[in-house]
């Protein structure tokens, strides 16, 4: 086990050994992820995967609850705990912003200006920030804009001329956001995940590590309800 943690300390790759060459990466198994059955042999796990219903995918008596997440191919989505956290999020600031632009637009300048802005699409989104909300799918450039957006809105707070900014709607996303942004938000429902778990990365090719630095960790877009996870390798 000290040697497991003593190779993970850089977030370097350790490369998959003669203890799981027999065991498929790709997972054939429903609710087992790819490279889950090659840690159990890695890690000499002795209890099954976690399963469906289960907030974590291994246990280990030393690390304890793991997290796993194969980016072999590019980032991917976080648990059932991360959703939950990333609708708290749509709850308390993104949907109050759509109910402020749909109750005031007809009035204000400003609401009219905001609703144009999020029904459109940015980048190569297949669909507008307004769709993407109702889904819980954003894109990348369709998430950058909401930030943005929201952003804009903060420096807004204090025009006079804007009297549907006296809304309870804005009182409660402008609370929700604090000092933070919406993109930091969701970068902090992503971290959560290697706060409250051991959390690896695992690779076909390259083998896996146990995530240390929780600062290289994102999250770029929202897919099928879910925040992805994203690790940035420089």
């Amino acid at each position: 086990m000290e040697q497991i943690e003593n190779e993970c300390c850089l977030d370097i790759f350790t490369e998959w050994s003669y203890k799981s060459q027999d065991v498929p990466f790709k997972s054939s198994v429903k609710c087992v992820g790819n490279g889950e059955e090659k840690l159990i042999k890695e890690f000499d796990i002795k209890t099954n995967v976690g399963g469906q219903n289960s907030t974590f995918d291994l246990l280990h008596p030393t690390l304890g609850c793991i997290s796993v997440k194969d980016m072999t191919l590019s980032d991917c989505t976080l648990g059932a705990d991360g959703c939950s956290d990333m609708r708290k999020l749509f709850r308390t600031i993104i949907n109050p912003l759509v109910s402020w632009m749909v109750k005031y637009r007809l009035k204000c300048e400003l609401a009219d200006k905001i609703y144009n802005e999020i029904d459109k699409k940015y980048g190569t989104s297949r669909n507008t920030i307004l769709e993407g909300i109702d889904r819980y799918e954003l894109s990348r450039s369709n998430l950058s804009q909401l930030n943005r957006i929201l952003e804009d809105l903060k420096k807004y707070k204090n025009e006079t001329q804007y009297v549907s900014l006296k809304s309870e709607y804005i009182d409660d996303i402008i609370t929700s956001l604090g000092e933070d942004t919406l993109q930091g938000l969701l970068d902090k429902c992503v971290c959560a995940e290697a706060i409250k778990m051991t959390l690896i990365i695992v690779h076909e090719m390259h083998g896996w590590f146990i995530v240390k630095n929780i600062s290289r960790l994102s999250c770029p877009r929202i897919t099928r309800g879910a925040p992805r996870i994203n690790y940035n390798w420089l």
